[in-house]
């Protein structure tokens, strides 16, 4: 089952990397991976463009923030999953693979959501 994760992005290269392998690394094989990116001046773009093989799609052009960015990526996404992720955020290995089990074995669930864990901006989780 094809799962299509969108990162709407916009001047956060400071997390972006570790937001792109977060999804890249997952075990779940069939992932087709979007970034819109919002035009960031900040470096993300180069970021994303070190990882520009191994995604569906990306874009780096001017939006309407962060609602615009995630609909122009669910609009290119192929997935019988949709999902996004922040570019300031990260999935734990395995989350994808236990959501995709998940709704397939409960198909009248129509969403799936995880718990969240905290971290400052070096990463380092917050109490």
């Amino acid at each position: 089952m094809l799962v299509s994760i969108i990162t709407p992005s916009y001047n956060q290269a400071h997390y972006l990397e570790a937001t792109i392998r977060s999804v890249l690394e997952q075990d779940y094989s069939e992932i087709e991976y979007i970034i819109v990116d919002g035009g960031s001046t900040d470096g993300s773009r180069e970021i994303i463009e070190r990882y520009s093989s191994r995604l569906a799609w990306w874009v780096s052009e001017k939006d309407r923030g962060q609602t615009d960015a995630i609909n122009k990526g669910f609009g290119r996404a192929h997935g019988e999953i949709l999902a996004w992720i922040n570019s300031d955020d990260t999935y734990e290995p395995g989350a994808v693979a236990q959501a995709v089990e998940y709704l397939q074995a409960n198909p009248q669930v129509g969403m799936v959501y995880g718990d969240a864990r905290f971290i400052d901006g070096e990463g380092r989780p917050i109490l």
